[in-house]
């Protein structure tokens, strides 16, 4: 009996010291790889402004290159990231589609500028910026028409809503590969190459950029965030719900990991995906919940949804839409969300939401349902096991 306590006694310590060392070699490889970048919530000021070098003469406006230039963040990528390189004559030539409603001039001047900068020409098809039913002095087409030569314009007559004015942008474009974007943006160095590097064999993937954050107040800052995955609770609302890093203690950065929820405005992803896999909801107005609709719909259907850190995009996250949003489309998008793929679960939504029991409104869903059963897509509580299982515990 003392020879068998020794033995165990003798184990667990075995094992202390191995959980010692693995902490210590993983927080020393950690240190080693963010010797070139900030650490988590770091704050950085944006460089001088950055001239726009990618301008071939064309009939631009005579200022076109001063509405295009923009800051660059300063240099805070991972090490590896900075160091990596790419085969782009293997990667597919991207569209970049960008709706707008009631957005600032110097803010889509800024995004656009950034692309054209810190895109390599040869990946870069397009840039197609869709005009969602502005009045006049918001629409800015004489400008945004003559900015440079990749840039496409387009105008809805009447207001669509952002979930449709991406099917239409994206039935405007031909590249192979769809970007969705946001129109207060600053694309980092080299952001696309890691994504489309990441689609690579993988058809039904969906990619995204770590979202950094361009604070509302003080636009002369960047700041670099890390990595943190999307989620959303039973009430049918997007968070970010934690890091990768927190999430799974054998991650390491900058590997990719799986992102249980789109957060919605930023992604890329193959266009015969797109359309096989049913674009976006038709009948979903406005914009919202669409974005937990694709995650559930892609993960279940066969495909996946992954962040890439060496891929980084700043976004600014404003406190006040700049144009009226209605509730009751948002919660009709839920309760065709709910139909169509919650199954069983849906009870715990209508606990937390009991007005979206009432489905009076609802709409035709039958569409939906086919596409589900076509592409013979895998359960809600498959998801929720497999995926996603911290929502078990909400």
């Amino acid at each position: 009996m003392a020879a068998t306590t020794q033995r165990f006694v003798l184990l667990i310590l075995a094992l202390l010291i191995f959980t010692a060392a693995l902490h210590f070699w993983r927080a020393t490889a950690m240190l080693q790889l963010h010797a070139a970048a900030p650490s988590r919530g770091t704050v950085l000021l944006l460089e001088p402004t950055q001239p726009v070098k990618k301008l071939e003469p064309f009939d631009v406006l005579p200022d076109a290159r001063q509405r295009l230039e923009f800051r660059m963040p300063q240099e805070g990528r991972p090490k590896v990231c900075i160091e990596r390189t790419y085969n782009l004559s293997i990667m597919p030539g991207v569209a970049v589609i960008i709706p707008y409603l009631h957005e600032s001039l110097e803010l889509m001047e800024h995004t656009v500028g950034s692309l054209i900068n810190n895109t390599d020409p040869s990946l870069l098809d397009e840039i197609l910026l869709i005009d969602d039913g502005n009045e006049a002095d918001h629409a800015f087409a004489s400008i945004l028409k003559r900015l440079h030569p990749k840039v496409k314009y387009h105008r809805n007559a009447e207001r669509q809503g952002l979930i449709k004015a991406k099917v239409t942008g994206a039935d405007l474009t031909k590249s192979p590969v769809i970007v969705f974007m946001e129109p207060h943006c600053i694309v980092n160095r080299f952001w696309l190459e890691p994504l489309l590097d990441r689609l690579h064999g993988a058809p039904k993937r969906i990619v995204v950029p770590v979202i950094d954050i361009l604070p509302e107040k003080t636009p002369d800052q960047y700041v670099y965030v890390e990595g943190m995955y999307g989620g959303f609770n039973w009430d049918l609302e997007f968070n970010w719900m934690g890091t990768a890093s927190g999430r799974n203690f054998s991650y390491y950065l900058p590997d990719p990991f799986p992102m249980p929820c789109l957060s919605g405005g930023i992604l890329a992803m193959w266009r015969d995906w797109w359309k096989e896999s049913g674009e976006y909801d038709d009948q979903m107005t406005e914009w919202g919940s669409e974005h937990i609709e694709m995650s559930l719909r892609t993960w279940r259907c066969g495909g996946s949804v992954e962040a890439v850190p060496c891929s980084r995009v700043g976004h600014m996250f404003r406190k006040q839409r700049p144009y009226i949003f209605h509730g009751k489309a948002a919660n009709r998008n839920k309760k065709r969300l709910i139909s169509v793929w919650l199954d069983t679960y849906k009870d715990k939504v209508y606990k937390a939401q009991p007005g979206l029991k009432d489905a009076s409104d609802l709409g035709d869903i039958s569409a939906r349902l086919a596409l589900r059963e076509r592409l013979q897509c895998k359960s809600m509580d498959w998801y929720v096991k497999n995926v996603y299982p911290e929502l078990a515990t909400k």
